[in-house]
């Protein structure tokens, strides 16, 4: 009897475990809504302040998601298709903004424009650089290494086959790119917009830095737990009619069983794209991720001339190593069942409504409603002891969990592609010969998608590196990240000690890139 059916029954129950670990946090914030109102302070939020609130949500993640769009898309089609002076390093360079957390990202370009700033003095400002534009400014810079990652990753499998018979055949370059680039990019596209579509409407440091009134603006000023909810049940509402654009955008994929195939040929890039490409990449590195390092190592030297004793950061950045790690592991790991449901159109809109409502949660309401059960867990589910859950809570147990129900769609939606790509007739053939389901696992299917497994553990390490509010809530006493030293030194006003914390962050994103990026950037070119 053939074994496909119990592995497709196995891997739904896994699907449907981590959907359902998932959405943890929402039935958190179902009972803090069904709370006593004396809990609460003022009534909720009115429909009337609502409505400005979630149209200005989705135009901020749509307005961020067409900028980061079009520039990473550039990124990636010039340092794949053309050939210019320093280009793979401008390509990793560009990547560096993963690695700068947005609400540090805000906080130094409102510094820096601000009137005595040293653009806003340049540029004779008047005012402080905040409201809708900054912000999108802000978010776009943080957002657009996500697209640039995944549609160099889409072009670099373009077979050259294809786009050069479609040449020979008569076929004009736009009329080529269409029938043979096009399909390809817009899932690429589609599932890019999703991550950032979702970082956006989950934002909650940048917006707050820069008084855009979003809704995660509103939840920075609510004042009472039932406007924390219903601003949570209206980011939920937001994120329905954008998952299922991107899901129209992403139409169907591609077949990609060609195993072996040979890259589009690179060209030179002409004179006048050589510029614009020289300032996209001077906008996105320089204001991405130089000025925030060098922002943050002034004021490192500010403090050290002024003989300031700075806070230890070796247990923190240990700490903020150890979560990330564990927490990175703990997300990809959940998200492999359901992105291989989603790839095979299994029960597709299921398993990515489900994994998407969380995550377009804010971290901070994430971490409520994980609290929430907490406490309900606690009243209700005695243990031997009475211990277990504070047990569980000291061990860090708990914010491990938060991690990965907040990042779990941008895992899923990083290795989805992957496994869309997974050529089903070398594992036909494998069994055909007699081959075992885990010697096939072990040496067919496992090495195809690793390196999609790898870059979407970097991105999940590097996001909960920089995750702050599920940090403050959830971190065991005596265990702070970097992340968290960083708001305790913002509080503080110690801009020294944010500085440095900030580059030690940096520091770890850098050393990840080393360790992590390079490895398969260098096996893609030589396949």
């Amino acid at each position: 009897m053939s074994t496909r059916p119990q592995g497709a029954r196995h891997l739904k129950v896994m699907a449907c475990a981590a959907v359902g670990l998932a959405l943890l946090p929402i039935v958190g914030l179902a009972l803090a809504w069904f709370a006593p109102a004396a809990l609460f302070a003022p009534p909720p939020l009115s429909l009337e302040r609502l409505m400005p609130l979630i149209l200005r949500t989705l135009a901020l993640a749509l307005v961020v998601a067409l900028g980061a769009a079009s520039l990473g898309t550039w990124i990636a089609w010039v340092g794949t298709m053309t050939h210019y002076k320093g280009r793979r390093p401008l390509m990793l360079a560009s990547l560096l903004p993963l690695a700068v957390p947005s609400y540090v990202l805000a906080t130094v370009t409102r510094e820096v424009l601000a009137p005595e700033g040293f653009f806003g003095a340049l540029l004779g400002r008047e005012g402080a650089a905040t409201g809708f534009w900054p912000a999108a400014f802000v978010l776009t810079l943080a957002c657009t290494p996500y697209v640039q990652l995944i549609v160099a990753a889409t072009l670099a499998r373009v077979p050259s086959a294809e786009f050069e018979a479609a040449r020979s055949l008569g076929a004009t370059p736009w009329r080529a790119f269409q029938a043979v680039l096009l399909p390809r990019l817009r899932p690429a596209w589609a599932l890019s917009s999703l991550i950032v579509i979702l970082y956006v409407v989950a934002d909650f440091g940048a917006v707050a830095i820069l008084d855009c009134e979003v809704l995660t603006w509103e939840l920075y000023k609510a004042s009472g737990s039932r406007d924390a909810v219903v601003i949570a049940f209206a980011t939920m509402a937001c994120v329905v009619p954008l998952v299922a654009g991107v899901r129209i955008l992403h139409g169907r994929s591609v077949d990609e069983l060609t195993v072996h195939r040979a890259p589009l040929p690179r060209s030179p890039l002409p004179p006048g794209r050589t510029l614009i490409t020289a300032s996209v990449h001077t906008l996105v590195i320089g204001w991405g991720a130089l000025l925030p390092a060098l922002v943050l190592a002034h004021w490192v030297l500010q403090g050290l001339e002024h003989h300031v004793t700075f806070a230890p950061l070796a247990a923190s950045a240990a700490w903020t190593a150890l979560y990330a790690t564990l927490g990175a592991t703990l997300t990809v790991g959940l998200a492999l069942a359901p992105a291989w449901l989603s790839a095979k159109g299994r029960g597709a809109a299921w398993v990515s409504h489900g994994v998407h409502l969380t995550s377009s949660l804010p971290g901070v309401l994430v971490g409520v409603g994980l609290l929430h059960l907490i406490l309900a867990l606690k009243r209700h589910v005695p243990t031997p002891g009475g211990e277990l859950w504070s047990g569980l809570e000291a061990l860090g147990v708990f914010l491990i969990l938060a991690y990965a129900m907040r990042f779990l769609a941008m895992a899923h939606d990083a290795l989805e592609p992957v496994m869309t790509r997974l050529d089903p007739r070398l594992s036909e053939a494998a069994r055909g010969l007699g081959a075992t389901r885990s010697k096939r696992l072990r040496q067919i299917e496992l090495p195809q998608i690793l390196p999609g497994v790898r870059a979407a553990w970097i991105l999940i390490f590097l996001a909960i590196a920089k995750e702050l509010p599920l940090t403050l809530l959830l971190t065991p006493l005596g265990q702070h990240t970097l992340a968290y030293r960083l708001f305790d030194a913002q509080q503080e006003g110690s801009t020294p000690d944010v500085g440095l914390a900030g580059l030690c962050l940096l520091a770890i994103a850098a050393l990840m890139f080393v360790l992590v990026h390079i490895k398969p950037q260098g096996r893609a070119a030589n396949g």
